[in-house]
């Protein structure tokens, strides 16, 4: 199902047949309702930073059902003309389509699966991931991926809209508050919420999703304006990494950065422009240090890793390292590239990443069980992340292994098909309602702040399977794919770095919409690159 956008030839206007012209339409009201998305989600608010994820969720909710009723409704029609002029060809599927309508399917099946109706269709209060919302994500990626015409348009809006957003974060972070969201509120308030985004962590899904977009400009772009408008973009996002204070947004960054070296390795001209790029990360941190302190805020606490960008000594000799090897690259710009080479260096930051996180793990379990002894014990005992307990990671320990214990007692039922979408909170009130009273009171845990493990609970190993599917295979293809457009990478970067982010979160609707946009733009580029070759 795919627009025909061919021109005409020797001087004679092309004739669209009916399907074509509902087609159209259908993009251009797909275009503004994405439109319309993008900058409502971002922005809106009905009372500041009170109830704000449900103010969100009920403007997204309403732009979808303004813009897909009637998208859907001209898709009837479109399938009919389709049909009639027998274009079955185009119903061709992709790995990633496939494991779209699977997810969605077991979706579908873990609400009967769960048996907790209501609170799947909409999902928990507050947090809204029922079944509906993963019908809008399955809609937003279907819909772009056949009639995403005007893909272009809607990162423009995407983007212009995230970067006053990412400027109203570093204002925040510094107390300077030019719409009004601080006002009557307590200095530990200013230190929890930025921007129109809400609490830190909500902010911080949000920018891990659109910063790699602007950033793939910077990096890939042939035009200088563009180039300029994806540094400045790229600037202000370091800026707010740097101060929002979440160490998962880290974890999300070294995903896309690595996504980007990746690429970048394969020219010397995309490498100087990778080096540029670090050199802009640490010089933000510099710079955010000095402002920050100009203007602070006491009860502003660092994380681990947001202390060590701001504060710490070894991050001007990585700004220095950094700097230098940009002059280096650029001096030999003229130069021979052996792309073997680059080949190999490129196998071994692979290999580096995944021994780290191995070395990592593996050092946290010994810390844990005190298998590291003297002086090296008693220094990574000093950072809170080596020593795993029920508050490891602000109180992560402890629900994960609440969820690991949930998951483990469920019949297989559960376990093959889920709880229902958005239904954790609900399965573990009615089955562990004492223990979940003992750990954590009167607090509702909604879900296991790991969106992968939330998934397996909610919707089964199928269902989980499906939706992990979705990322590596759309990742995996975007990369294949990506001398075809600079924005296949964008859109793979943006996916790793949701998928690292996500480990240690959940989907909202301030980042999840937004992802699922960009594997949509990933596939349709795809698809209509696919149509020429």
């Amino acid at each position: 199902m795919r627009i025909k956008n061919d021109k005409p030839q020797n001087g004679t206007a092309s004739r669209l047949s009916s399907g074509e012209r509902v087609g159209a339409v259908m993009a251009y009201v797909l275009a503004v309702t994405l439109s319309v998305m993008c900058v409502l989600v971002a922005f809106y608010a009905e009372n500041g930073y009170n109830q704000i994820g449900n103010a969100k969720f009920s403007v997204y909710k309403v732009t979808m059902l303004a813009g897909f009723v009637p998208f859907l409704l001209l898709g009837a029609v479109y399938l009919v003309c389709f049909f009639r002029q027998e274009q079955y060809r185009e119903l061709k599927l992709s790995v990633t389509d496939a494991c779209v309508l699977v997810y969605m399917l077991f979706s579908t099946i873990a609400v009967f699966s769960g048996g907790f109706y209501e609170d799947a269709l909409w999902g928990s209060f507050g947090w809204n991931m029922g079944w509906l919302s993963q019908l809008s994500f399955v809609l937003i990626y279907l819909g772009i991926s056949r009639f995403g015409i005007h893909y272009r348009v809607i990162l423009a809006v995407f983007c212009g809209s995230a970067f006053p957003v990412f400027l109203l974060a570093v204002l925040h972070r510094m107390l300077i508050d030019p719409i009004g969201f601080y006002e009557g509120l307590q200095g530990y308030q200013m230190a929890q919420f930025l921007s129109t985004m809400g609490q830190a962590t909500w902010y911080a899904s949000y920018l891990v999703v659109a910063l790699p977009v602007g950033m793939a400009v910077f990096l890939f772009a042939e035009k200088t304006v563009w180039r300029i408008l994806g540094g400045i973009y790229t600037t202000i996002g370091f800026a707010s990494l740097v101060t929002q204070n979440s160490d998962s947004a880290y974890f999300a960054m070294a995903g896309f950065m690595l996504v980007f070296f990746w690429v970048c390795v394969e020219k010397r001209e995309t490498l100087n422009r990778f080096a540029e790029v670090c050199t802009l990360f640490f010089a933000a941190g510099k710079v955010m240090h000095f402002l920050m302190k100009m203007r602070p805020n006491p009860d502003l606490k660092y994380d681990f890793i947001t202390a060590l960008i701001l504060d710490g000594a070894v991050t001007w000799i990585f700004l220095g390292v950094c700097l230098f090897f940009s002059l280096f690259l650029y001096g030999r710009r003229d130069r021979p590239y052996s792309v073997g080479k680059a080949m190999r260096v490129r196998r071994v930051a692979l290999s580096a990443a995944v021994a780290a996180v191995i070395i990592l793990t593996g050092m946290i379990v010994m810390q844990s069980r005190g298998l590291i002894p003297g002086s090296v014990g008693e220094a990574l005992s000093a950072v809170s992340y080596f020593n795993w307990g029920d508050e490891w990671g602000n109180g992560r320990g402890r629900i994960w292994s609440f969820a690991f214990r949930v998951f483990a007692k469920e019949n297989i039922r559960h376990k093959l098909f889920g709880l229902g979408p958005d239904c954790f909170s609900s399965y573990a009130a009615a089955v562990h309602g004492e223990e979940v009273t003992l750990l954590w009171g009167e607090k509702i845990l909604t879900n296991a702040h790991n969106e992968w493990f939330t998934t397996l609970i909610n919707t089964g190993i199928f269902g989980a399977a499906a939706y992990i599917g979705v990322f590596v295979s759309a990742v995996r293809r975007f990369l294949q794919a990506r001398q075809h457009s600079y924005l296949l990478v964008g859109a793979a970067a943006a996916a790793v770095s949701y998928t690292a982010y996500n480990f240690f979160c959940y989907q909202q609707v301030c980042c999840t919409p937004f992802v699922f946009l960009m594997l949509g733009v990933g596939e349709y580029i795809l698809r209509q690159k696919g149509r020429k070759m």
